[in-house]
């Protein structure tokens, strides 16, 4: 288990969204666990949100390592709810050995959804690891880091177009 992230449901539930690393089961996951009131453990058991080969724009990542496995790889979950109210869901993973950042939609705004993935990548460049948060001015802002190699790593941050169901990156 990867890259815990904390999100409160409308009904005041606790989850602990995280990954299930590819080096593990091949195809990596998206999960979710109800956690306690207190936050201190589980609640009941962890679910699979979508497995990382379910985007349309992942492509298997290649590694020296685990050639004997079919890779693809989930990285960094990070939920918002819209304006709409729609759920949405950031998560890396790779386009031909190139680290990205897709969007994945809860169908009924749940976390346990069923999600549907965008069909391209929010951001291609080699960056991941996305949040959005608003600026003091009221802009959306996606902070990712980039380039996806240690140690040269950095943030980045870029405005976002908020849609419907979806971001886009805001073009200047």
């Amino acid at each position: 288990m990867t890259d815990g992230t904390l999100f409160v449901d409308d009904s005041g539930q606790p989850w602990m969204v995280f990954c299930h690393e590819w080096q593990q089961v091949g195809d990596g996951e998206v999960c979710a666990v109800r956690l306690t009131a207190d936050l201190t453990s589980a609640a009941g058991a962890p679910v699979v949100l979508f497995c990382a080969s379910e985007a349309p724009w992942t492509t298997p990542f290649i590694s020296e390592k685990y050639q004997d496995q079919l890779n693809y790889v989930t990285d960094g979950p990070f939920l918002f709810r819209a304006a709409s109210g729609a759920l949405l869901m950031l998560w890396a993973s790779f386009i031909n050995n190139t680290y990205a950042l897709g969007i994945a939609v809860s169908a009924n705004g749940q976390i346990t959804g069923p999600w549907v993935q965008e069909d391209q990548a929010l951001f291609q460049s080699d960056g991941g690891h996305g949040m959005v948060f608003r600026a003091f001015d009221g802009r959306l802002v996606l902070a990712i880091h980039a380039p996806n190699r240690t140690p040269n790593e950095r943030p980045h941050f870029f405005e976002l177009e908020e849609h419907e169901r979806s971001f886009s990156l805001k073009q200047v």
